[in-house]
């Protein structure tokens, strides 16, 4: 493992304007502009690229994957495994920010995941985060940050606003099936369709897990390059896995809890207050 970087700004807190607060807790996203400045970021990037990269030199070519697999390259956990990730992953200046959205007073790591969308990369359909998370009950939250300027044509996100007031949906996978029912559920309770538009690098959003979501096509000729990290609030309680995407998560992600417990496996630890 190579060694950890250490940036201030990591601790430094991000002033999250009341109106942004009150904007994400409406629509269930947010987006919020310079949360990582770009020097602090640029060493983040080059291990995180550095990383997916080598991930993804096993996967099939673009053309020979499904709708899923087309949609971006996602590695998981990198914090987990990369001592040069592990303080942007568990950064107590994003952990805050989630916690101030949510209203809790204290997040954990549900875990990261890089999303990086190949030139030429599909659709990522219509889906909701948390219908794949054992974490029914609980308030969750997704950061969504562009290790690079990244133009709307590359495939920023989209959300349907105010969508997280449906809640569960039930299990419905990232998939082509997934994007033609909540399309139509869309349209059919009226919520606006806003896009986050160019994004540069260190922007970030942040949205719900139950909001509903996706991105478009890259049409640039680069790779979309995206780390995500996904918050809980502190107390969480693990729910009874319905499907088996779910029951997956539960091992993979909760390892050594069943419903009922306290989300607190050794990979999710409280990372704010830090």
């Amino acid at each position: 493992m190579t060694a950890s970087p250490t940036i201030p700004i990591l601790t430094t807190p991000y002033d999250v304007p009341r109106d942004k607060i009150a904007s994400y807790q409406r629509d269930g996203w947010v987006r919020l502009d310079g949360v990582m400045p770009l020097p602090d970021l640029a060493p983040f990037r080059e291990a995180i690229s550095s990383h997916t990269i080598g991930f993804a030199s096993g996967l099939a070519p673009l053309e020979q994957r499904d709708t899923y697999g087309k949609a971006f390259i996602q590695y998981t956990n990198l914090w987990a495994a990369h001592d040069d990730v592990r303080p942007f992953s568990l950064a107590p200046r994003f952990a805050k920010i989630a916690a101030e959205l949510m209203g809790v007073p204290a997040v954990r790591i549900y875990h990261d995941q890089a999303l990086f969308k190949e030139a030429g990369g599909g659709l990522t359909p219509w889906h909701q985060d948390q219908q794949y998370w054992p974490l029914d009950g609980a308030r969750c939250v997704t950061m969504w940050m562009p290790l690079i300027d990244c133009p709307q044509a590359m495939g920023t996100m989209r959300f349907a606003s105010g969508s997280q007031q449906l809640g569960y949906l039930g299990p419905l996978d990232i998939s082509d099936r997934s994007e033609e029912r909540l399309k139509r559920l869309i349209a059919e309770h009226g919520h606006p369709i806003t896009e986050a538009g160019d994004m540069r690098a260190g922007d970030a959003t942040f949205h719900d897990g139950w909001c509903i979501h996706g991105a478009q096509a890259n049409t640039s000729g680069d790779v979309r390059s995206v780390m995500t990290v996904i918050y809980m609030e502190a107390d969480a309680v693990v729910s009874e896995p319905d499907h088996p995407s779910r029951e997956n998560d539960l091992k993979k992600w909760l390892p050594g809890l069943q419903a009922g417990d306290v989300a607190a496996s050794p990979i999710n630890p409280v990372v704010w207050p830090g």
